[in-house]
């Protein structure tokens, strides 16, 4: 999802640059910084859902159980046409100022501009995503606790089937959008690295949980 993030202009040498700010009639020194327009991975969940589930109970003593179970599944989205920004959320983004490709005598950010051509309303699923199928194998122990009347669940899965892949975000950071010279370059660097990394997308191989749920 297109979003924008603060980026301070720093030197060469890592130190902040600063600026000469009137604030409240004082004349304060502040960080120089530039808005940059960034992408983010967003977890809007899927619409199209498929669940199988198998679990043999074994009655071991008193209120104990022991069930073996498999879980598998698939959360998918199907329709890719309603995965949309909010209309506010995109007008606001579309009409941020982005860049400092030149400063006045004070270091005042100059000659910033919107995005060109304009972020898309539409959001795509990360590519080899979207069709993943999970599946998880385990052992789940059971206890119906008195007076409430809840069953106390300990369970350990081992996930044979799981997301595990890297994944880049597209680039909307340019050179034009920093200061001439080694500060931009530096800054410019510093801010690929910290705003296009790669993303590892892993989910556990195992899990263990343990939960009290009421009964209906």
């Amino acid at each position: 999802m297109a979003s924008s993030a603060p980026v301070s202009i720093l030197n060469p040498d890592g130190s902040q640059r600063v600026q000469k700010t009137l604030i409240n009639g004082y004349l304060q020194t502040t960080a120089v910084q530039q808005n940059s327009p960034i992408y983010q991975i967003i977890t809007p969940g899927g619409d199209t859902q498929g669940i199988f589930n198998f679990e043999y109970r074994i009655p071991i003593f008193g209120p104990v159980t022991m069930a073996p179970f498999v879980d598998a599944g698939l959360n998918r989205i199907l329709r890719n046409s309603q995965l949309k920004i909010n209309p506010g959320q995109l007008n606001d983004i579309n009409n941020t100022i982005f860049g400092c490709p030149a400063q006045d005598i004070a270091f005042n950010c100059i000659g910033g501009h919107a995005e060109n051509p304009p972020f898309s309303e539409e959001l795509k699923p990360v590519s080899n995503t979207n069709w993943t199928p999970r599946m998880s194998t385990g052992l789940e122990f059971q206890v119906m606790l008195p007076v409430i009347n809840a069953p106390f669940r300990v369970y350990w899965a081992y996930n044979p089937m799981r997301l595990d892949t890297t994944s880049t975000s597209p680039v909307a950071i340019t050179r034009d959008m920093f200061p001439a010279g080694a500060a931009g370059d530096y800054t410019y660097d510093l801010a690929l690295s910290s705003f296009s990394p790669k993303f590892r997308l892993r989910e556990p191989r195992k899990t263990f949980r343990f939960t009290v749920n009421t009964t209906f």
